[in-house]
């Protein structure tokens, strides 16, 4: 029943990681100033915003790979592009084509939910344009109440989806309260808790956990409805940091 609930939210989403997988946005938080986020992408289908992704280099994108599909069919990377440098979802900064993808082999029903995509052209780095370091293999986790920041254009608690990337600190959740939520949680997921009615939702897939200017994560999934009492689930990036780094190398 509880596999049944995070699939649920995970195979609705591709924009939110399901509800947060992808497409959504943070629910609560505050604006991002214009510089605090330069990491960030929206990563577009046919120019709409689905999901958020990260810059790990000029020309490289992480993001979740459940983004990337379409009734089981993954989407041509013609169809795909990002903007970078920008708060706002809807202008500014730069849109990018992506040439090409790469989804994790062993990506299946939100497991290794993990996709690097390939820029047309790299970007010019700028104060709103920058890579960001990634967590090394076996690096832990920050300890449990840790606050790790979590930023994306998913929906609001308006239920509709926020122009400017928006901001919040979510707290690291103790692994049982992890487990409850999510039977299959491994050392490759881990949880963020949040206040009711906050956290992450539809249109923030694939968006990052940043600690201590560190990506962590990759929003993974939600637990029922976006802000309810489980905490969210995320993409424990140390634990593929050899497949990230095959993937930069490319």
């Amino acid at each position: 029943m509880m596999q049944q609930k995070s699939l649920i939210l995970g195979l609705m989403g591709l924009t939110l990681v399901v509800m947060c997988h992808g497409h959504g946005r943070i629910l609560g938080g505050d604006e991002a100033d214009p510089t605090a986020t330069p990491y960030a992408a929206s990563l577009r289908v046919d120019n709409a915003h689905v999901c958020g992704g990260n810059i790990v280099l000029a020309d490289k994108i992480l993001t979740t790979a459940h983004c990337l599909y379409r009734n089981g069919v993954q989407i041509d990377a013609s169809r795909l592009s990002v903007r970078v440098g920008s708060t706002n979802q809807y202008a500014g900064g730069k849109i990018v084509a992506v040439e090409s993808v790469v989804v994790h082999s062993g990506y299946y029903e939100l497991k290794n939910n993990l996709a690097m995509l390939t820029l047309s052209s790299p970007l010019v780095f700028t104060d709103r344009i920058e890579a960001i370091e990634v967590a090394a293999s076996g690096e832990d986790l920050p300890a449990q109440g840790s606050e790790v920041s979590v930023a994306g254009w998913g929906y609001t608690t308006d239920g509709t989806s926020s122009y400017k990337i928006r901001e919040i600190p979510l707290t690291v959740a103790d692994d049982a309260v992890c487990q409850d939520a999510y039977s299959e949680h491994n050392e490759d997921s881990f949880c963020l808790a949040h206040e009711l009615k906050e956290g992450t939702c539809h249109g923030d897939g694939g968006s990052g956990a940043v600690y201590a200017g560190k990506l962590i994560g990759l929003t993974n999934f939600v637990v029922g409805a976006c802000g309810s009492r489980y905490p969210d689930v995320f993409v424990r990036l140390s634990s593929y940091y050899d497949w990230i780094q095959e993937q930069i190398a490319a």
